[in-house]
């Protein structure tokens, strides 16, 4: 019976979410220089836990969701590869993203998405790919 718990509880392990239980090694910070009724950007930059990278292939990637009152260009973006400091294959110059919008009426909005992104432990080599829900604060004057 015992047995049969455990195996319960591994297969129940196997079947929950990718990178569960993991830390949030990347987390991303917002700075929106917004018009009401203008075009403006979004730029959102990356604070890196101590002790990981963040690999360059794949690139960092999110994916925004429309939202009422808020026009995008397009809803995914993706960083460059290209770092001029880096010497393998991981980012030693965290990118930052762009992120072109223009909104209807002044307020704040919160945009929801998600971010992509694959990072590896120095201090041991594992690697895995992380998803995070995001919601983007936009204050439009």
């Amino acid at each position: 019976m015992l047995n049969v718990l455990l195996g319960m509880i591994l297969v129940v392990g196997q079947l929950s979410a990718p990178g569960s239980g993991l830390p949030q090694v990347l987390t991303p910070e917002y700075k929106a220089t917004v018009a009401a009724g203008k075009k403006g950007d979004l730029t959102v930059s990356f604070n890196l836990m101590k002790g990981y990278a963040i690999n360059k292939n794949p690139p960092i990637s999110l994916k925004l969701t429309a939202v009422p009152g808020i026009k995008l260009d397009k809803t995914e973006f993706t960083s460059s590869p290209n770092d001029p400091k880096s010497t393998d294959e991981y980012y030693v110059d965290l990118p930052t993203l762009k992120v072109p919008l223009i909104v209807g009426k002044p307020g704040k909005y919160e945009v929801p998405g998600k971010l992509v992104y694959f990072f590896c432990s120095k201090a041991d080599g594992f690697c895995s790919r992380q998803v995070i829900d995001v919601k983007v604060p936009i204050t439009a004057q």
